[in-house]
C-alpha cells in the first residue's frame, strides 16, 4: 500500500491518505518520550534522595545534577519532536474523517492544528476533534452525522494528558520560586509527578494513534480490495 495516498486505489474514498507512516513515526517518537521520561524519574529520583541527605559528597552530588539538567533537555526536545509530527498526524487524520463523515464534525478543519496551540483552548477543542475522527473513522456505512461510537481510549489518554499538565505547571513554578533546598526539592517531586503522568499519558497516547491508524486503514478499504 502506498503510504501516500490510498485514494489511487479503486475504493471510492477519493482524497484519503494513509496514516501507517505517520502512524509508524508518532509511535517511535512516543517511545522516545517515554524513554527521556524514563531517564528523568530516575535522575530526579536520585536528586530528590540526595537533596534530603544529611551529608553528600559533592562529586556525587555534581554529576547526579547534571544528568537531571540533561534529563529536562531529553525530555523537552523529545516533546517538541514528537509534537510536531503527531499534530501532522492528527490534521491528517482528520482531513481523512470529513471524506468518511462530511457532516460528522462539531470543530472546523483548521483547530486540528490551532486547537493544540492555543491556550484554555487546548484543554478541550483536541479531545472535541479526536472524538469526532474516532466516530467518523468506525467501519460502517454514515448516512448523515456520524454515529457516536465507545470514546473510553481517547476519554482515558485526554484526561491524563490534562492532569499531567497540573504537576508540571506547579513544578515550574516552584523551580522559579525556590528559595532553599526545601522548595528545590518541592520542585522535584513534582516534576516526578509529571514526569509519571507524561509515561501514563506517552502509553495511551501510542494506543490512540495505532487503533485510529487501524480504523481509517479498514474505513479506506470497506469498499473494495487494494490492489
Amino acid at each position: 500500500m502506498s503510504v501516500v495516498s490510498i485514494s489511487a486505489a479503486p475504493t471510492g474514498r477519493t482524497g484519503v491518505r494513509s496514516l501507517r507512516g505517520l502512524g509508524i513515526a508518532v509511535v517511535l517518537l512516543l517511545g522516545l518520550v517515554i524513554a527521556a521520561d524514563v531517564f528523568a524519574v530516575v535522575a530526579g529520583a536520585r536528586m530528590y534522595a540526595l537533596s534530603g541527605a544529611e551529608a553528600v559528597e559533592f562529586e556525587v552530588y555534581d554529576r547526579w545534577d547534571r544528568l537531571y539538567r540533561w534529563s529536562d533537555v531529553a525530555t523537552m526536545n523529545t516533546f517538541v519532536a514528537c509534537g510536531v509530527v503527531f499534530i501532522v498526524w492528527f490534521r491528517r487524520a482528520r482531513i481523512n474523517a470529513e471524506v468518511f463523515a462530511p457532516d460528522g464534525h462539531s470543530v472546523s478543519r483548521g483547530w486540528a492544528v490551532w486547537g493544540w496551540l492555543v491556550p484554555a483552548v487546548n484543554l478541550v477543542v483536541p479531545r472535541r476533534i479526536a472524538l469526532d475522527i474516532w466516530s467518523a473513522s468506525t467501519p460502517g456505512a454514515h448516512l448523515g452525522p456520524a454515529p457516536r461510537q465507545s470514546s473510553g481510549l481517547v476519554n482515558a489518554w485526554w484526561t491524563l494528558w490534562v492532569v499531567s499538565t497540573v504537576p508540571t505547571a506547579l513544578a515550574t513554578y516552584t523551580y522559579a520560586k525556590a528559595e532553599g533546598p526545601a522548595d528545590t526539592r518541592q520542585a522535584i517531586a513534582l516534576a516526578l509527578v509529571a514526569a509519571l503522568c507524561d509515561i501514563a499519558t506517552a502509553v495511551l497516547a501510542i494506543l490512540v494513534v495505532r487503533r485510529l491508524t487501524s480504523l481509517q486503514h479498514r474505513k479506506a478499504l470497506e469498499d473494495g480490495p487494494l490492489p
